[in-house]
């Protein structure tokens, strides 16, 4: 399957800004940058940085929230770097590192100093001011059957939302719904633990959080986006997997070409566990990404990657997810498949009840 050229064109705007926690100001841009080109978007900051772009009339009833950072390093002003977010310390000896304004920094990563919680290594070729930001220096992105770059997770998903909102204008639909920008949310959920303290957002808004996880044996890659049950902290709404799960069967019944997957990703936490530990009526979608957080398998950085396919129908998911909210009852489709399972069994049931107890 071949992605859609308003996916392409997004991706190709998203994927090339380099971005670390704290310092989103690359996608931050690109973002306010579609919301002044459409006349259907409109964009609200927090106090903490983060970006609420919503799409038609009124408070959107549905969002999709995704983070717009990436594991990165910052500088120390000593000779050394904080890592921040979850790359291995070990695995950085050697890369090459660059700014955030794509520039080569000049240095590379050594040695571990502290493998901890925040983990810090040495910087050779040269000592930067404090708080430097600093990127991996690695190829830039392609996108071809797989899509890859230095930062999938979560820049995908930011481009995803922002198709999402092509296609719906496109469409020329009516409804509302809205994508959250968090920030630092590779550092312990920043972002997002900073917008439920603050949002006036009523608890009764669906919030699906879009991440990237990796794939293991059971959710391969090009199968499909995965409906995210939980993650290792929290199982996520009934209600809103079931209206996902209800989307995603009508759109395979339609279109053979339209793979999903269901699963527990529970190899790590998402910001979903902070919006449905706040309150909101939360479910979860996902890719299934090789490479998660520039670990390459023989060792050392290299870029992150997921199945085009798999993103082209995340895009075609968020899209008929949000045309037919509201409408799609996941708890009636779910009364239909039990009722007809108890209208098939219920007489030998009562039928051999006596024997059963004898």
């Amino acid at each position: 399957m071949q992605i859609g050229e308003d996916f392409r064109r997004r991706l190709e705007a998203v994927l090339r800004c380099p971005t670390a926690p704290f310092h989103e100001g690359n996608v931050h841009r690109v973002l306010r940058d579609a919301v002044a080109a459409s006349p259907r978007l409109r964009a609200r900051k927090d106090a903490f940085g983060n970006l609420l772009v919503s799409y038609g009339p009124g408070r959107p009833p549905l969002l999709f929230a995704c983070h717009t950072d990436h594991p990165a390093l910052e500088a120390a002003g000593d000779g050394t770097a904080v890592i921040r977010g979850g790359i291995r310390p070990k695995a950085l000896k050697g890369a090459r590192l660059r700014h955030l304004d794509g520039s080569l920094a000049g240095v590379r990563a050594g040695a571990v100093v502290r493998d901890g919680r925040p983990a810090v290594v040495r910087i050779e070729g040269g000592r930067l001011r404090r708080g430097t930001p600093l990127v991996l220096d690695l190829p830039k992105p392609t996108i071809g059957r797989q899509i890859r770059a230095r930062a999938i997770d979560d820049l995908l998903a930011v481009a995803a939302c922002l198709a999402m909102f092509d296609r719906l204008a496109a469409a020329r639909w009516k409804g509302s719904v809205g994508a959250l920008f968090t920030r630092a949310e590779e550092v312990g959920f920043a972002g997002a633990l900073g917008w439920v303290r603050t949002t006036r957002a009523p608890r009764t808004t669906t919030v699906v959080n879009l991440e990237m996880s990796s794939a293991r044996p059971h959710t391969p890659q090009g199968m499909g986006p995965i409906l995210r049950v939980g993650d290792r902290i929290t199982c996520f709404a009934q209600e809103v997997l079931a209206e996902l799960e209800v989307t995603a069967t009508a759109l395979a019944r339609k279109d053979k070409s339209f793979r999903w997957q269901r699963a527990l990703m529970d190899g790590g936490a998402c910001e979903a566990t902070v919006y449905a530990h706040a309150g909101f009526r939360t479910g979860a979608l996902c890719l299934p990404l090789m490479n998660y957080h520039n670990h390459a398998p023989e060792g050392g950085v290299t870029r992150e990657y997921v199945a085009a396919a798999d993103a082209e129908n995340l895009v075609r998911w968020m899209t008929a997810y949000a045309r037919g909210f509201k409408t799609v009852d996941g708890r009636r489709a779910r009364d239909r498949r039990l009722e007809a399972l108890w209208r098939e069994n219920r007489t030998a049931l009562a039928g051999t009840a006596r024997e059963a107890n004898r």
